[in-house]
């Protein structure tokens, strides 16, 4: 019964921002991280077994800022007039390098059943668009880490409970949507001949007809799970009160998308001719297509957090993730077919242009931060004590991607966050709930590596080769800013 009602209130969520700049006022503040560090209901994406903490139901709304800033490439080689040749005619191509912003709502409900189980929703909700997908051609530079990754819905619901003294488990799920597309349509193409009032058959193309039968998209819903487990060290010796360790588990995810495109053309010549019967010629060409958007890999995180007399706190969190099985957001052929009735067509004639050759690799991440509460501040009325809080922390995530072909321009660098925070809490000056209201804000920056990718075929005029064998530019920063408000009942 708990687990059907569990499942029931999931809505639908990708997998992203929430990796990339985190999730919860606190948690952003201090670094980024705390699988150990039990701070309200904000725990369902990072570490579910930490809301057996809570004391009271908990609402919480939030807004942040999500911004990017990547060097801008050099000019690429592309058939820009799109006459299907590449040469001098065809004007370089300038690529996008910014991806366009996530600023977002956060949202949280959580409440305890008793002393030793919690519940909890989140949902990160993007004020821009709900959901991007995006394809990449691997021959133009992409950033391939962010991007539309941050252009998506997230939501997890989770359940945490003490199972042992000083032991908590927790499990919460995260729903995907897998998307299927289908389109069905008929291009009819009529040619005539060269006449009298058209010599030279400038204007052999009749008419085109496009007929678009059917197009479907279904989106079917995947779970992805994430486990938790949280310790109070202390329960073993008071020597040891104030030590907590956390550890976390988390599926793989994203959105993939099957694209199913049926398509037929109809040709017909001679049809303006009198004296000789049209000739008619019809292609099918069944196309099944395969896209991975929005990836975020396996994950193994283990957090130990240290809490003085209850005015400091530190952590440091490592995170394994299994990028070494990294689908790119790249358009796949995976079957097709060309069929004619009139001409004779070979088996496997469709090939995949889009093939790439990269290299990921698995890697581990650190975060680490602190949060200090300063001496409380007596006001008058009935806001009674404010307790003011300051955080501060950073962390360092290595780049999965180790090599790449000649044919791809993916671009990515180390990361390295540096994060900020501060709040105050205090009781409802207006009574409208019993239990604390907190106000809180954070602040991150996050620098990339600079570097270069240089082209391994200088001079090749080639789809997506910079113009006079320029390099590409690697490094940029992201950064993110916001406001939390907290009011417990």
């Amino acid at each position: 019964m708990l687990m059907t009602l569990l499942f029931g209130l999931i809505g639908t969520s990708v997998a992203g921002p929430v990796d990339v700049y985190g999730f919860g006022a606190k948690s952003i503040g201090r670094g980024q991280g705390g699988i150990s560090v039990a701070d309200g209901g904000m725990t369902v994406f990072r570490n579910p077994a930490l809301l057996q903490d809570l004391e009271w139901a908990e609402a919480v709304i939030g807004y942040g800022l999500y911004r990017s800033d990547f060097p801008e490439g050099p000019n690429v080689y592309w058939d820009t007039n799109r006459d299907g040749l590449l040469n001098s005619s065809d004007d370089p191509l300038r690529v996008k390098s910014q991806s366009s912003s996530s600023d977002s709502v956060t949202l949280s409900m959580s409440r305890n059943v008793g002393s030793k189980v919690g519940l909890g929703i989140n949902a990160f909700l993007p004020t821009s668009q709900f959901l991007r997908l995006h394809t990449t051609e691997p021959a133009l530079p992409t950033w391939v880490m962010y991007g539309s990754r941050n252009q998506r819905f997230e939501i997890a619901v989770g359940l945490g409970a003490e199972v042992f003294r000083g032991i908590s488990v927790g499990v919460s799920a995260e729903l995907i949507a897998q998307a299927r597309y289908r389109i069905n349509a008929t291009l009819d193409v009529a040619a005539g001949t060269a006449n009298e009032e058209d010599p030279a058959g400038e204007d052999l193309i009749d008419y085109v007809t496009v007929d678009i039968h059917e197009m479907t998209l279904d989106l079917v819903p995947r779970f992805i799970p994430v486990v938790g487990l949280h310790w109070d060290a202390g329960v073993l010796a008071p020597t040891l009160n104030g030590l907590y360790l956390g550890a976390a588990w988390r599926g793989s995810s994203g959105v993939p998308v099957d694209a199913s495109i049926d398509l037929q053309l109809n040709g017909s010549v001679f049809h303006d001719m009198e004296e000789l019967e049209p000739m008619y010629v019809t292609l099918l060409m069944p196309v099944e297509l395969s896209i991975f958007d929005h990836y975020v890999p396996e994950r193994l995180s283990l957090g130990a957090s240290y809490e003085h007399k209850e005015w400091a706190m530190a952590y440091v969190d490592l995170h394994h993730s299994r990028w070494s099985e990294m689908q790119v957001n790249v358009a796949h052929v995976t079957e097709s077919e060309i069929r004619s009735q009139l001409i004779g067509v070979e088996e496997n004639l469709l090939d995949d242009a889009n093939d790439y050759d990269a290299v990921f690799v698995d890697t581990w991440s650190v975060h680490g931060g602190f949060e200090i509460f300063l001496p409380q501040i007596d006001v008058q009325g009935e806001a009674g004590s404010i307790q003011p809080v300051i955080r501060a922390g950073m962390g360092l995530i290595p780049s999965p991607l180790q090599s790449q072909g000649s044919g791809t321009a993916f671009l990515d660098a180390d990361r390295m966050l540096f994060s900020t925070g501060m709040g105050v809490s205090h009781q409802d000056p207006f009574d409208l709930v019993p239990g604390p209201v907190s106000w809180d804000m954070f602040f991150t920056a996050h620098r990339l590596a600079s570097g270069e990718l240089k082209p391994t075929a200088s001079g090749n005029i080639r789809p997506g080769a910079p113009v006079d064998g320029a390099a590409f530019p690697i490094g940029g920063k992201l950064w993110s800013s916001g406001v939390q408000l907290a009011v417990s009942f």
